[in-house]
C-alpha cells in the first residue's frame, strides 16, 4: 500500500492520514496496520497519567524540548475527553503544545476517548504503532486522568509516569487505589505552589522496589522549567533498566496479551452485529426474559454457530 510506504519513509502527513483512517474504522486501516507491524517495536513508549490539572501537557511540552536537544525524535498521543457533538477530542493538546508541534522531529496527535472505560481511546495504541513505524524514538501517551480505570496504561506503556501536585488535599490520600503500584516514575509537579518536599517524602516512603527497580520521585515545575532534565534522565534510566534485563520483553508481552484479547472481543462484537441481528436474536432475548434459558447458556449457543468476520 502506498500509504504504508510513505509512513515507513518518515512522511508525517501520511502518518496523520493513517491515524485518521484508524479512528474512522476505514476498511484499509487493518491491512495497513498489518503491513507496518513488522517495522514496529523500536520506540520507547512512555505513559503519563495523573489527575486533571496537574500539568501533564505542560510537562510533556517541556520534555519534548529536552529530548529534542538530545537529538531524539518525539511523538505524543494525547487522549482527550470526547465531544458529545462531534465525537472528537475536546481539549486539543496540539493547542497546548503548539510551540513544539511545528518541529519536524515532533509529531503530536490528540485522540478522543469515545466513551472507552479505561480512558484510553481504542485506537490509541494503533496510533502508537504508526508513530513507531514512522521512526519516532520516544512516544508519550497522555491519559485523561488517574484512578482505577487508568491503570490500563501500565499494561500498555514501557514506562509509566504518574504525575501529582502538592496542595491537593492529603498528599497520600490523593493517590487512588492502585496508583502506587503502577508507576515506574513519580512526579510532583507545580513545586512553585509549595509543599512539594512533604509530598515527595511521603511518596518516597511508600514506594517499594519492584523487580530490581525502585521508582524515583522527581520534583518539577513545568511553568519554570525546573526538574525537567532530571525527569528526562529518569526516563532514560528506566529504559536502560528494561533493556538490561527481561523488563522490555515482559512489557511487550503484557501489551501483546491485552491487544490480543481486545482484538478477539472486537471480532466477536463485529460478528454479533453482522450475524445475530433480526428475528432469531430477538427470539433468544425473549427466551431469556421469560426464563426459558439463561444468558450464559444462550450466549454459548449463539457463539457455537457464530461465523467470525475474516
Amino acid at each position: 500500500m502506498k500509504i504504508v510506504e510513505q509512513v515507513l519513509k518518515g512522511d508525517k502527513r501520511a502518518a496523520g492520514k493513517l491515524i485518521s483512517m484508524i479512528e474512522d474504522d476505514d476498511a484499509g486501516a487493518t491491512e495497513a496496520l498489518a503491513a507496518i507491524y513488522p517495522h514496529t517495536g523500536k520506540a520507547h513508549v512512555v505513559g503519563f497519567t495523573g489527575p486533571p490539572g496537574v500539568g501533564k501537557s505542560s510537562l510533556i511540552n517541556r520534555l519534548i524540548r529536552e529530548f529534542r536537544v538530545r537529538d531524539r525524535k518525539v511523538g505524543v498521543v494525547a487522549v482527550d475527553p470526547t465531544s458529545p457533538f462531534t465525537g472528537g477530542a475536546v481539549l486539543g493538546d496540539r493547542i497546548r503544545m503548539s510551540d513544539t508541534g511545528t518541529d519536524p522531529g515532533v509529531f503530536i496527535r490528540s485522540m478522543a476517548t469515545r466513551g472507552h472505560s479505561g480512558g484510553l481511546a481504542l485506537a490509541t495504541f494503533d496510533a502508537v504503532k504508526v508513530l513507531d513505524a514512522l521512526g519516532i524514538d520516544l512516544i508519550f501517551v497522555e491519559t485523561v486522568g488517574a484512578g482505577q480505570s487508568e491503570i490500563d496504561i501500565a499494561s500498555r506503556a514501557h514506562t509509566t509516569v504518574v504525575v501529582q501536585m502538592p496542595q491537593s488535599g492529603d498528599a497520600v490520600q490523593a493517590l487512588k487505589a492502585g496508583i502506587l503500584e503502577i508507576g515506574d516514575i513519580y512526579v510532583v509537579n507545580k513545586t512553585d505552589l509549595g509543599g512539594a518536599d512533604s509530598m515527595a517524602s511521603n511518596l518516597d516512603f511508600m514506594l517499594e522496589e519492584r523487580q530490581g527497580w525502585r521508582p524515583p520521585v522527581v520534583q518539577t515545575s513545568a511553568l519554570e522549567g525546573k526538574g525537567i532534565k532530571e525527569l528526562a534522565d529518569a526516563i532514560n534510566k528506566h529504559y536502560r533498566y528494561l533493556k538490561g534485563g527481561g523488563g522490555w520483553r515482559r512489557r511487550e508481552s503484557d501489551r501483546a496479551r491485552k491487544e490480543l484479547y481486545e482484538s478477539m472481543k472486537r471480532l466477536l462484537a463485529e460478528a454479533y452485529s453482522d450475524e445475530t441481528e433480526g428475528v432469531a436474536f430477538e427470539e433468544v432475548v425473549g427466551a431469556i426474559v421469560v426464563r426459558k434459558t439463561d444468558p450464559r447458556s444462550a450466549a454459548k449457543t449463539l457463539l457455537r454457530d457464530l461465523k467470525l468476520p475474516k
